[in-house]
């Protein structure tokens, strides 16, 4: 009896010895930032994988999750990295594109990480993970990186008249982080769904990993919005994290008393001032070199040119950063009636509660511009919607022909039973001949091609940047690889790129939004190779199309236009501008403030004098199209069912220069990043002019080894180059 108990004891204390072990470990996953996922959009996830599985260096991982039309795709293999003794880890990211809430993630036993081994590879293991929250892709987010109350209340304030609003998110830390894999590229995607960013310098001298702040810092130069709050708290984050110095306006010198509020406090319309006892501790960064700082001081101590700047926002490659000297995480302010709308006024979200959008028409989750645009990609040659009254009269007929007909047919011929046999058949046959040759009238021969895009220069930091939209129309069912790369290879120098699919937004059939999954017409997943940048196996079905999308980033070694463009008193340019480019620019206008300027075309060597000109006229005017009507101005009302491709990004890429959803009725949706309206009032000038497709799509058909033969059905790309105003 007591050698019973005692096996039994040692049985019991090797197994609970043997779950303990790391070795035994599960396979854990966090997605998204704090458990928050965006639907449509690259979200991060990060993999902690146990001893057992990693072994490597023949294992690699990879996240699978469905795309809006029901099929798997696979992220590119990524190998673990050693965290600690027995702890591996993975980073890499996801797009979700159905309200499945699920995702895959896989271990997979190979020698060579790309797609087609991995196909033939042991899946070692597997998981099924269920995402905690799951945004509508339309739902905006502001990502905080600190201890700032206000940034709640302040987006309550602007809350729609809907009820909708900003969704703060607080991510932690993460002190074990680790950077992203280098299968995803400096694109700055891990921060995709997130349209804009606060950082309080607390929170990084605090310990915000300078992976992540590099990360951020390719998604403020790729378009991004962030407010730096970075006041007595400046010297420390800077000894933490001297990347940091490149977002200020200019180099940190010291910190000096504050002693007058009365700038801040007029700048943030506060109701009451600020106590005086906390007024005298407060001390503001003076930069070196104050007047020659970067960007547009919007508060100073004194309200004076040479006085210490408070708040100074500044262009970012194509994005924008927002930099205010006073520490708003403390306990000071928390209590200050005035930092909620300091805060709005910082993020630029003051007046967006005021309106719905023309007449109403706006709604969130519905059609945007993006949406528009998609609709437009989507049109081929000899490619069209058969008519429903055509489907309705054809259907009609055949119902008309089984019944009073064939009936007719059976009565008439009373001793010639054997011939209702025949008649069924014959109109089930010759109805089918007609539904078949109608289709044929409606969809064309062979497999089409139809692209659109920008190309955007910056001038200051000599990179680029380009947004493509690419539709596949095929005739016949098949499978195709995929893949991008600059048009003008040539001249671009160390470009990283990625692709996915691009969907419709909203909760349409088809949407990422769509409350029901569409089904999948294929079964096979498709995959991306090494990288983001090439998708494979995708398959297709015969007379449908798929939409992609692609991204990429690149240098220019030569100055593409030259420019001695400067501000008069009267706040018009004056100077030129010289095509250095090796391309010839169409249409072409020159945007400063609220002024445009019509040029023309601009071939290589061209130049430009703005005061040579018959003058600017009003930007708003022509992006919105007025024209005189009797004794007012009247703008064109703009079309949501239009599919000129150039007028869609023309007014996406400066939407709120138009006004926004008061003009369209539409959001901009994923067209967001793309809207340089806040450059034109940091010292840059755009010039913007339709030129030569900037990314060349490659489509190759399974199995062969030459590119199959795509008819191009157009291709639509707006160029624009970003300069700097002299002083």
């Amino acid at each position: 009896m007591i050698l019973r108990q005692l096996l039994l004891f040692f049985l019991f204390a090797v197994s609970t010895v043997a779950m303990a072990t790391p070795d035994n470990q599960e396979l854990s996953v966090k997605i998204g930032f704090d458990g928050i996922v965006r639907a449509g959009h690259w979200n991060p996830v990060m993999l902690h994988i146990p001893q057992s599985l990693a072994q490597p260096p023949t294992r690699y991982v990879a996240v699978e999750a469905q795309d809006p039309d029901g099929q798997w795709l696979r992220s590119p293999l990524v190998r673990p990295i050693l965290m600690n003794d027995t702890q591996w880890a993975a980073r890499l990211l996801v797009k979700i594109g159905s309200r499945d809430s699920t995702i895959r993630v896989v271990v997979i036993d190979t020698t060579e990480p790309n797609a087609e081994s991995a196909l033939l590879a042991e899946v070692v293991t597997s998981k099924i993970v269920r995402v905690p929250q799951l945004l509508d892709s339309s739902q905006e987010v502001l990502m905080l990186l600190g201890d700032l109350e206000n940034a709640n209340r302040a987006t309550r304030l602007a809350a729609r008249e809907d009820g909708s609003r900003i969704l703060v998110v607080a991510p932690e830390q993460n002190p074990d982080s680790m950077p992203l894999s280098s299968a995803f590229g400096p694109l700055g995607l891990t921060f995709d769904g997130v349209d804009k960013a606060i950082i309080c310098g607390n929170a990084v001298k605090g310990g915000i990993s300078n992976d992540r702040l590099l990360e951020l810092d390719a998604w403020i130069r790729q378009g991004g919005d962030l407010v730096l709050i970075a006041g007595m708290s400046l010297p420390a984050a800077i000894s933490t994290s001297p990347s940091l110095e490149s977002w200020l306006p200019g180099k940190f010198s010291r910190l000096v008393p504050l002693r007058r509020a009365a700038a801040i406090e007029t700048y943030a319309r506060a109701s009451r001032p600020l106590a005086r006892r906390a007024i005298e501790e407060l001390q503001i960064p003076i930069f070196e070199d104050s007047p020659r700082l970067q960007g547009v001081v919007e508060a100073s101590v004194g309200g004076t040119e040479n006085d210490p700047p408070l708040v100074v926002r500044r262009a970012y490659g194509f994005g924008r950063i927002t930099w205010i000297g006073i520490d708003l995480d403390t306990r000071t302010f928390a209590s200050w009636p005035g930092t909620d709308s300091l805060v709005l006024k910082l993020l630029d979200i003051q007046d967006r509660g005021d309106s719905e959008g023309r007449a109403g028409e706006a709604r969130r989750g519905g059609l945007d511009l993006a949406g528009q645009l998609r609709l437009a990609v989507d049109t081929y040659f000899d490619v069209s919607v058969i008519p429903f009254e055509l489907i309705a009269l054809i259907g009609l007929l055949y119902v008309a022909a089984l019944y009073p007909l064939d009936w007719w047919i059976a009565r008439r011929s009373e001793r010639l039973r054997w011939i209702t046999w025949l008649t069924l058949p014959l109109i089930v046959l010759a109805f089918t001949g007609i539904t078949w040759s109608t289709t044929q009238q409606f969809k064309s021969d062979g497999w089409q091609i139809h692209t659109a895009g920008i190309f955007d220069i910056d001038q200051a930091t000599q990179t680029c940047r380009a947004h493509s939209f690419a539709g596949i129309w095929a005739s016949s069912n098949g499978r195709f690889n995929l893949s991008t790369k600059p048009a003008q290879d040539n001249i671009i120098d160390d470009y990283r790129s990625a692709m996915s699919w691009f969907a419709a937004s909203g909760r349409n059939i088809g949407g990422p939004d769509a409350l029901t999954p569409h089904p999948s017409l294929a079964e096979a997943p498709y995959e991306y190779e090494s990288s983001v940048a090439k998708l494979q196996n995708i398959s297709i079905a015969a007379a449908s199309s798929q939409l992609f999308e692609a991204s990429w980033t690149g240098r220019l070694p030569t100055v593409s236009i030259q420019s001695t463009l400067s501000r008069t008193g009267q706040g018009t340019l004056r100077g030129i501008i010289t095509n250095q480019l090796q391309v010839s620019l169409r249409d072409c206008v020159l945007m400063h403030a609220g002024w445009l300027y019509d040029i023309g075309t601009l071939h290589p060597g061209d130049t430009f004098d703005p005061e040579a000109g018959r003058g600017p006229r009003s930007l708003a005017a022509f992006l919105t199209k007025k024209r005189a009507v009797k004794d007012r101005n009247v703008s064109a009302r703009w079309k949501s069912d239009d599919r000129n491709i150039s007028r869609i990004l023309e007014v996406a890429g400066m939407h709120h220069a138009t006004g926004g959803p008061e003009y369209t009725g539409l959001q901009s949706g994923r067209l967001e990043h793309i809207d340089m309206t806040h450059l034109l009032v940091l010292d840059r000038i755009i010039l913007i002019g339709k030129g030569p497709s900037a990314t060349e799509w490659l489509p190759q058909k399974k199995g062969e080894s030459e590119l199959k033969y795509f008819k191009d059905a157009g291709d639509t790309t707006l160029w624009r180059i970003v300069l700097e105003l002299r002083n």
